[in-house]
């Protein structure tokens, strides 16, 4: 199968394009675009990502789209995402349902109403409005200050009488011809100045117009004016100010655990919040921030009609020239600026708040501990690590050789899962086989038992670590593994990373409690076991010590120190010994 691909990647024409990867049954996996398809896709063949090595492995054919240049790409790209919505491609969560708010100014009589259809027609495109309450509160406020009709009528021709909305004003009924065409077109004018955030100006307009009128005694105008302007200085009283040098700009931050990604968009016109949109994103696995970043940017930008003078973000997305190439045939020269100031690194760091906090906001509903999903995005897990087991073991040279695996659900001890092992495929002083032996033991009981643990942890390097991995393919169970070691504190990844840890992260301290309850409980095995055949050993030794006597002579004295410490008559008065037998006793023991 991936030497079909291969070739077929072999053969891709050297221009600008979209290719789409397909498995079997001819759905697509992963869409993407290119400025010289060529180079493109012939780069994924070196590459060592995980997620492109399963791309190349699942897929069983490659559709390849030519365009006439990489903008157009760009456009076709999101299209086909939003058409097929592929698996390995990053996506907004529910994205068909977000609604838009279209103002249909290529109408003799425009209307502003509600819409999911982002075919171009010449509408403007305000959105996407993540929260449909928002949106009718918006589309409300534009009904009743500017009296803009919302409803679905043919306002081709002129109707006998009005709906309800002109009745109570909140429409100036063009249906009736109530009011002139450029009467009407200018109050769309207005509109549209309001929703894309320039409301100081359309103030200065409108008080400018109702003082004209008052002059000339046209107070049934002035008076119309008047309430429009207080509509709006209400509302914008409402917006934070955030910033003071004017420049209409968008914050983007984000929030990421596994595969879910929270987006928090600030917009900031006329240096007001005009608004706060909360995207939830699905991302691939292993995902880059760069990546992410510029999927976000086209799939809110691509679609819209006012875009800002700046984006701001954490990083420089991974494909910016093209989009920025896109933009600027649109119209638009947008900034893409990675915060120094500190006024606009704390407009960024606002977002990423708001982001963590709704993320939050989904691990409370899920009543999952929060050092979980720390650990889940650290990690990068599909899942929070509900219930994780580790593994240590203990040895003293080749003898007493035990091992030990404790587990931990929600974070806290789970005694019921602990388990102890004695050491029995491995021969001589080899930590790594028996690291696997007891893996492989554990994990042949989690599989009849039915309950896979959401990780692995073992107290060790990456040769421990390596050793459990084996014991994982024989089975062929998937669990994520890793390893911690004690004195670097050096975290080990499944896929080879190595990465030193902070200290003061509540999951990285739990993580270290779990590696460190699994040694306490290997130790104190170890002690038991190791205490057990010591003196089992010395009494075994002396003639005519049974088992019976053995216990007796232990349950007088305690320990066998105990015992070495006593004198002959001492031990001839414990019950069944005797002072032919104590001598004997007393002669091995000092011997």
């Amino acid at each position: 199968m991936e030497s079909g691909i291969k070739n077929k990647i072999n053969q891709a024409p050297s221009a600008p394009g979209v290719y789409i990867f397909k498995n079997e049954k001819n759905k697509p996996l992963y869409i993407g675009k290119a400025g010289n398809l060529k180079n493109r896709l012939c780069s994924y063949l070196k590459n060592p990502d995980p997620r492109i090595r399963s791309i190349i492995k699942n897929s069983a054919d490659i559709d390849i789209i030519i365009t006439n240049s990489d903008t157009e790409a760009l456009t076709l790209e999101e299209s086909l995402i939003k058409l097929h919505r592929p698996k390995y491609n990053i996506r907004l969560k529910d994205d068909k349902k977000f609604p838009y708010l279209k103002i249909t100014v290529q109408e003799e009589y425009p209307r502003i109403i509600f819409t999911r259809n982002l075919k171009p027609d010449g509408a403007i495109i305000f959105g996407p409005y993540t929260s449909a309450r928002a949106l009718r509160q918006t589309r409300d406020a534009l009904c009743k200050i500017f009296k803009i009709a919302s409803c679905n009528k043919d306002f081709s021709r002129p109707l006998h009488r009005p709906c309800l909305s002109a009745f109570i004003g909140r429409c100036s009924a063009p249906c009736v011809r109530k009011i002139t065409k450029e009467e009407y077109q200018f109050l769309v004018k207005k509109a549209v100045k309001f929703l894309k955030g320039e409301s100081d100006e359309l103030t200065r307009a409108i008080e400018e117009q109702m003082w004209d009128n008052a002059k000339k005694e046209n107070f049934e105008a002035a008076r119309i004016l008047r309430d429009e302007l207080f509509a709006i200085r209400r509302i914008t009283q409402r917006q934070q100010i955030v910033t003071n040098d004017g420049v209409n700009r968008d914050v983007i931050g984000f929030a990421r655990s596994g595969v879910h990604c929270i987006a928090c968009l600030f917009r900031i016109r006329e240096n007001r919040l005009i608004s706060k949109e909360i995207y939830h994103l699905t991302t691939p696995k292993n995902e880059n921030e760069e990546n992410i970043i510029s999927a976000f940017i086209r799939l809110i930008y691509t679609h819209i009609s006012f875009l800002p003078e700046e984006i701001i973000v954490s990083k420089e997305p991974s494909d910016w020239e093209i989009q920025q190439k896109w933009f600027e045939e649109k119209g638009s020269a947008i900034r893409l600026v990675i915060p120094i100031k500190s006024e606009l690194k704390n407009l960024l760091k606002w977002a990423e708040r708001n982001a963590e906090t709704e993320l939050a906001g989904l691990v409370i509903s899920k009543k999952t501990p929060t050092p979980l999903i720390e650990l889940q995005n650290i990690l990068q897990l599909e899942n929070p690590p509900r219930l994780i087991e580790a593994f240590d073991i203990s040895n003293l040279k080749e003898k007493f050789a035990v091992g030990a695996s404790v587990a931990f659900l929600d974070g806290k001890p789970y005694k019921k899962l602990y388990r102890r092992y004695r050491i029995k495929r491995v021969s001589g002083q080899n930590d790594f086989a028996m690291i696997k032996e007891i893996v492989s033991r554990r994990l042949d009981d989690i599989k009849s038992a039915n309950q896979l643990p959401d990780l692995l942890l073992i107290d060790g390097g990456k040769a421990q670590q390596n050793a459990a991995l084996e014991a994982l393919k024989q089975i062929d169970l998937p669990v994520p593994v890793f390893a911690l070691a004690k004195r670097s504190d050096q975290l080990f990844y499944p896929d080879g990373r190595i990465v030193s840890i902070p200290s003061l992260s509540r999951s990285i301290i739990l993580l270290k409690r779990i590696r460190d309850e699994a040694h306490r409980f290997a130790i104190t095995y170890h002690r038991k076991v190791r205490s057990r055949e010591i003196i089992a050993s010395e009494l075994d030794r002396i003639p005519g010590i049974g088992k019976k006597r053995k216990i007796i002579l232990l349950k007088h004295f305690g320990s066998i120190e105990a015992i070495k410490k006593a004198c002959e008559e001492d031990i001839a008065k414990v019950p069944s010994i005797g002072k032919k037998i104590a001598r004997i006793i007393y002669e091995s023991l000092h011997q």
